[in-house]
Formats: structure tokens, sequence, C-alpha cells
């Protein structure tokens, strides 16, 4: 039987105002300001293994001997022990617990802690009185499939040299190398390199053994591949690079509420190891401010950083801003320059702490209370850098109608996340995907309502949505790893797209292994579906100029469960872009539709246009995701053809399409090629 056809809908470019009587023709709007790039960001917390066991290339998962007492979590520290333990091979790991220092793993027994000297900090001494007295091993995965040499760096003193190997679990030996410690303490460090190339994501165990009677005490242990960058996974770089990510917001987030910059600066051994103070990890404060800022100089992105504004006072965030941007001569400009890093790095963008409006948040208040604590960091902030720009917490109409009228003269933008949950558990997951579909012209409209104070109070409106996902949080529904987020992701952006200066930023949740982002399993990266949308949307050539559209479309309607909706959303959503010569045309065409094609006809104002670079993606369903087995289930398709405008372009069900269209003798794109890109 021969298939349905296709839905139809069609796009016509309106042309734009002449830009003067001899001014050749042109399809950029004159006077128009470009699309706003920082529309395209992610978001970064110390959550879970966004930052250790993720971005960062550090792979001992206990690198400070920490004591179980400083996970907040135990039951929750004993069933990843519990799952650690089936998955390497040591079926005993759990009871690491009991040596308190998981999830290093005690064998025959010759570990005891004692107290140290500095900051009451215990460390493991190892006595051993002899050598093969026993062991202690930590589980951990290595990027082997990506390099063979990697960097062990040993906190260490004491009096016995100690033997170091990397053994590939059930298979022996694959790299060792051997310390000789002193009686200071001192960092040593050792290269290790494997003779093979193991399966990727193959377990390994890290083994530290006495080769003699005596004692040794440790205090620190890191392992990183020799191909990091400065700490960081070169996969995660490449990433954010080829994507020409704009826009990195951190350290959190939840955790932003109680986080204390100095802890994160400096030696790594003046730094202290802490619980977490939002969520049921360790902090190792070995990523703080400095590396944090090297990231985004190795990426070619913008930072923008959370303060703390629960249980932080004003003169710290604002010791903050001078740390990062005052001169050498200021005491704390002098302070980043014995860190390493003489010339202030300039961070522009600050937002004065993280949903406060929240119980769950460090230091929550209301609304006067909160316009209150923003009147006070940002006139602490302002007099050490009067050029930096400033994010209020935002939440509803009401509570940024009391922060508008309260905050002072220093509110010029307001924070919104886009965080929606509460889908109950029968929920249909059709009603479910059907439901962000329609919600993302709604979220237009209630954008109107929450800066309208700010229109009221005689500022320019501005929002800031600083963090946002698909919030189901149920695996039979759409969720953050389905192309549903990429298709929503894309929708939310054509909207702020064509809002101008209404969203002045968009930093998605999250940039890897939380929210929809990259993934990082077993030390191997790959990207979930919605990555391709910000690579798709950053990744386009720029500058670009919207252009006006008329565009005829199906809609459809559905029953909601949490979201605000309209009940005639567009199956078809468009926006059209050209660049600043305005002879190349850039569209962002997705397909609302869960399971029709859509033919779409373009009408242009202009001809000239012969070539024809689609980029495509798509899935079998809008629950398509990728995994680590199959990394390549979504991802964008490249088709490089002539241009026909009379031929309606084919857009599949559940998709985002980019098209540009380029002049006979354009140039040819190859901004980060989907078909390169490879874990």
């Amino acid at each position: 039987m021969p298939a349905d056809p296709p839905l139809t809908a069609s796009v016509r470019v309106l042309a734009p105002p002449q830009h003067g009587p001899d001014a050749p023709p042109s399809l950029r709007p004159p006077g128009a300001a470009p699309v706003n790039r920082h529309l395209f960001g992610k978001f970064t917390e110390h959550l879970g293994r966004n930052v250790y066991g993720g971005a960062w290339a550090q792979i001992v998962p206990n690198p400070g001997f920490a004591p179980a007492g400083l996970w907040p979590n135990r039951g929750e520290l004993l069933r990843r022990l519990q799952a650690a333990g089936t998955e390497f091979g040591l079926p005993a790991l759990a009871a690491a617990l009991a040596g308190d220092l998981p999830p290093w793993w005690l064998a025959e027994g010759m570990l005891r802690l004692d107290t140290a000297e500095r900051r009451g900090r215990l460390v493991p001494r190892i006595v051993a009185e002899g050598a093969g007295a026993g062991r202690l091993i930590t589980p951990l995965h290595l990027p082997a499939h990506r390099t063979s040499n990697y960097r062990l760096h040993l906190h260490v003193r004491g009096d016995a040299p100690l033997d170091v190997s990397l053994r590939l679990a059930g298979h022996g030996t694959w790299a060792s190398g051997r310390i000789a410690p002193g009686r200071e303490w001192a960092t040593c460090e050792l290269a290790l390199s494997g003779a093979s190339v193991p399966p990727a994501g193959a377990p390994f165990h890290l083994v530290l053994e006495p080769a003699a009677a005596g004692c040794l005490e440790l205090r620190r242990c890191l392992l990183f591949p020799a191909d990091h960058l400065d700490g960081w996974d070169p996969d995660v770089v490449r990433f954010m690079r080829e994507a020409r990510l704009p826009l990195l917001r951190f350290p959190g987030g939840n955790f932003a509420s109680a986080y204390h910059w100095r802890d994160g600066v400096g030696p790594l051994e003046d730094r202290p190891m802490l619980p977490n103070p939002a969520w049921p990890e360790a902090e190792w404060n070995h990523v703080g401010t400095d590396e944090w800022l090297r990231l985004c100089e190795l990426a070619g992105c913008a930072p923008l950083i959370c303060v703390n504004a629960g249980d932080g006072t004003p003169e710290e965030s604002a010791d903050w801003v001078e740390y990062c941007n005052g001169a050498v001569t200021t005491p704390l400009g002098a302070l980043r320059a014995l860190n390493g890093h003489s010339e202030p790095y300039g961070v522009r963008l600050w937002e004065v702490g993280n949903e406060l409006y929240g119980s769950w948040q460090v230091g929550a208040t209301d609304s006067a209370g909160y316009a209150a604590r923003y009147r006070r960091h940002t006139s602490a902030m302002l007099a050490r850098d009067p050029g930096i720009r400033l994010i209020a917490n935002g939440d509803t109409e009401a509570w940024n109608r009391t922060v508008v009228f309260g905050g002072g003269q220093h509110v010029r933008s307001l924070s919104h996340h886009c965080l929606y949950g509460g889908f109950p558990d029968d929920a249909e997951p059709l009603r479910v995907y059907l439901e962000h579909m329609a919600f993302t012209p709604a979220y237009r409209r209630m954008w109107e309502d929450l800066t309208r104070p700010m229109r009221e109070a005689g500022l320019a409106p501005r929002l800031a949505i600083t963090e946002q996902q698909l919030f189901t949080k149920r695996p039979h529904l759409p969720g953050n790893d389905t192309l549903a987020e990429a298709i929503w992701d894309a929708s939310i952006l054509n909207e702020a797209i064509r809002a101008g200066d209404l969203v002045e930023m968009l930093t998605h949740s999250a940039l890897i292994n939380h929210g929809a982002g990259l993934r990082k399993e077993r030390e191997v990266v790959y990207a979930q579906p919605a990555w391709w949308t910000t690579h798709l949307y950053a990744g386009a050539p720029a500058p670009l100029y919207r252009l006006e559209l008329e565009v005829d479309t199906p809609r459809f309607g559905v029953e909601p469960y949490r979201l605000p909706t309209v009940p005639d959303a567009p199956y078809l959503d468009a926006v059209a872009l050209a660049d600043e010569a305005g002879t190349e045309l850039v569209f962002f065409l997705i397909n609302r539709h869960p399971d029709a094609p859509l033919a779409v006809t373009l009408a242009l104002p202009a001809g000239g246009f012969e070539q024809a670079e689609i980029h495509t993606l798509s899935g079998e369903s809008y629950m398509a995701r990728n995994t680590a087995d199959r990394p390549d289930t979504v991802r964008p398709a490249v088709q490089r053809r002539p241009w026909n405008p009379a031929e309606p372009l084919v857009l599949p069900p559940c998709s985002l399409v980019r098209l540009h269209l380029l002049p006979a003798a354009g140039p040819q794109r190859e901004n980060a090629p989907e078909g390169t890109v490879r874990p």
C-alpha cells in the first residue's frame, strides 16, 4: 500500500526595507541587530558526574582518600559501592565503608587511619611489614580507546618504596611503575604506559602496594590521561569547540548557594575537601575559578558566574569579582597572579544567586529579602568593577515586581528557569510530547508577563534563561535524553530568536552527565540528541540577522497535564536568518509532528541561491536515544546539493533541519561537519 502523502506547509520570506536608494539589494534588514549567540549556551554544576567524572579529566574516584563521612548521604554511597563492586569484580568493595575510604578497597589488612597535622584531616597510613604485605585498590575506567599514556600524582611521605600498577580487571597488569617517597610531604609523579589497547570501557584497578617494610602516608592520588587539556577531558573540549559553544554558566545551580570561591583557588594541598552542600557528593575543590575559566578559554566561550547569595556575603561576591577582573595591583588581582594568571579574566556576566525563592536552596528567602540582598551584593560588586553585567533571580511576575522595585537601580535582567516537572506516573508519552510542543508559543507569552514589572519601572525588559531541560523524570516519558528534548529546545530557541532583545541568553542544562548534553560512560564521551541542537544553532555562520516570515502550517491542540499551552500550536516552526552581506540564508525548520513528514515550500524575495547545505536531526521517534553502545542513533545527517526552489523540502517527523542557502560561488561551509565528531 502506498505511503500517505506528507502534510504540506509553506514559508514566505518577506522582503526587508531597502537600505537606501544607492545600496545594492540585500536580504538583511537595515539597522537590525544580529541574533545573540548567547542564546546557545550551556550550564554546569558541581552535581553528580557533571564536573568530576565528567568534563574534568582526573580519573581516581576518591582522589583525596576521603572518609565515608564526607559524603552527605551514606545510603546513596553504599548503593554506588555495591554497584561498582559488581562491575569491577571486587565483591567486597562495599566493605570499604568499614575501612572508611570509599571506594578504596583494602586487600590483606595493612591500613589504619591517623589524624593529619593540618586541618584535622584523616590520612591513610599504610604500615607494611614487608613486600607483599597488602594492597590498596580502587576501581576505575580509563580512556584507553584514546590514549595508552597516563600520569599519576601522589602526595605522599614515607620510608618505603611503593609499587603502582594499572590492572585490567581479570587480565593482569597493564601498566606499572615505582615511587620512592621521602620523609617530607611531596607530590611524586609517575608515568604509566600501557602496552596494549583494551576494549573501550574495560574495567581497571589502580593498585598501590608497598614494595618493602615501612610506613607510608597518603594525602592525594590523581591520575590524568596524558592528553588532558589543562585538566579537562579533550573529547569534551573538542565537542565544545566544534559546536562553537558561546557561553558557559558555573558553578551552579543549587551548589552555588553555599559555595565559597576561596575554597577552589590556590595550591591543591590548601584546598579543603568538603561535603557537597547541595547534592549527595564529595567536593574535592580541585576545580575552582581558575580551572573553570581555563575551560572557557580552551573552548572559546564566555563565562557566566553565579555568585553565592545564599549563605555568602556581599564582600565575598565583590572579592570574587576583583579576583577575576582586578588589576594585578589590587590585593585579589595579585592573588590571581600568584595562582598563575597575571592578566585579568574580564568576566562580564554575573548572576546574583540561584533560585533563592526555593526552599531547597541554602539561604532561601522571600522576594523582599532577596531584593535587599541583591542591592547589597550588586553595590559591592559594581564598586570593584562597574563594567560587569548583572542578572537578578527571577521567578513569578509577583516575585519579579518586588525585585524590580525593591532591588535598586542595578536590576538590568531577570533570570528564569524552565524546569517543569510533576507529571503523573500514568501519563501518556504522546500526550506529554505534544504538550511540550504546544508549550513553546505559550512560553513566549509568559516572557511578556515575567518582564512586565521591568516595563512598568521604565526598564528595558530582559530575561536570562539560565537553566532549561525537559524535566519529566519518568523513564517511559519523553525525557531530557530523548529526541523530544532536542526538538523542544529548538522550538524555544526559535521563540527566543523571534523575541529579539527580550531574551538575552539561554544556558541549557547541562554540559555533561546531567540533563541533556554530552554523556561520559566508562570514560567514553558521546552526544545526547539535545547536544546536536546546540551544535546546529551555535555552529551556524555568524553574525546572522532575523528575517520576517509568513508561515502556513497544519496545527494541533492537546489537553495538557502540567504546562501552559496554546490551543492551536503549529506543527511547523520556522526562523530565517541572513548573513551580514545579505547574500546567504540560514533556516531553522522544525517539524513537531510525531509521525508525519512535512513538505515545506519556501518562497524567497530574491534569487541567486544555487547551493543548499541541509543538516537534518531526526530519529525513529520522539523517544529515540543515544547510548554508549549506540552513540550515533540520533545525530545530524548532512546533505549538499543544488538548490531547486520549486522542490519542497521534506522534513521527517519530529525533526530539526538547518538549511543553508548559498549563491553559486559561495563558500563551502565546513563548520564542524557532523560526520567527523566521534567518541
